[in-house]
């Protein structure tokens, strides 16, 4: 009996330890118990992201802008993000007589996060996205699967950039 006691001795204990470590757990996008708004969510609103110099650059800057700002707001600019968007495709079937019967579409971001007013570089990375779709004998068909491929793209490498900057963010120390 006594060994039974403390096998559930133990287990208790490291129950005990295992709750303790969750003690630390805050949400990182949404708003605390008192229904203040998480200081993540307050940092992403402050990312400026600038003007796009192609229609990939603004499906991307489109998407972040929608996910880390309030409705109607921009960033104010404390940061800055910058996306370097490159983008390539290849088939993926071909068959007996050459014909493509699918493709597929990458993307690949390189984006860097600064600092507002000097323009240091504090966060960088590296995002890609690969996406297929069908390709048929409608040339209008296929140009619209090609679009669909390429906001698809855009919308995961945008979510991707999103939580890692909301994941610096929740790591970094407050002085920085």
């Amino acid at each position: 009996m006594t060994m039974r006691c403390f096998r559930v001795g133990i287990i208790t204990l490291v129950a005990l330890f295992g709750l303790q470590a969750c003690n630390n757990l805050r949400p990182l996008y949404g708003t605390n118990g008192v229904g203040e708004q998480s200081a993540v969510v307050a940092e992403l609103s402050n990312v400026e992201i600038p003007q796009p110099k192609n229609r990939l650059q603004q499906l991307i800057r489109n998407n972040l802008i929608s996910s880390m700002s309030p409705p109607g707001r921009e960033g104010d600019g404390r940061y800055t993000l910058v996306i370097v968007p490159a983008s390539d495709e290849f088939d993926l079937v071909v068959q007996r007589n050459t014909d493509v019967s699918r493709r597929s579409y990458r993307l690949k971001v390189a984006f860097s996060l600064r600092d507002g007013t000097s323009g240091r570089k504090i966060y960088s990375g590296n995002t890609f996205s690969e996406v297929s779709y069908d390709k048929i004998t409608s040339e209008f068909a296929n140009l619209q699967a090609r679009t669909n491929a390429e906001e698809r793209a855009a919308r995961q490498v945008s979510q991707d950039i999103r939580t890692r900057l909301a994941a610096y963010f929740a790591t970094r120390s407050p002085s920085s």
